[in-house]
């Protein structure tokens, strides 16, 4: 059916755009500080 093709890239678009504002936003809060402690901690012990 050619008529319901816009609204299965519409649905894809949007859910794409959802699920990457959603990684983005985990790997921002959750993963990112706990590299940032460790490279923090592996300079102080280098340094040391």
């Amino acid at each position: 059916m050619p008529q319901l093709v816009p609204f299965y890239f519409m649905n894809l678009l949007t859910f794409g755009m959802l699920g990457l504002s959603m990684m983005l936003f985990m790997v921002s809060t959750r993963m990112l500080p706990e590299m940032l402690r460790l490279l923090v901690a592996r300079m102080i012990m280098v340094k040391l």
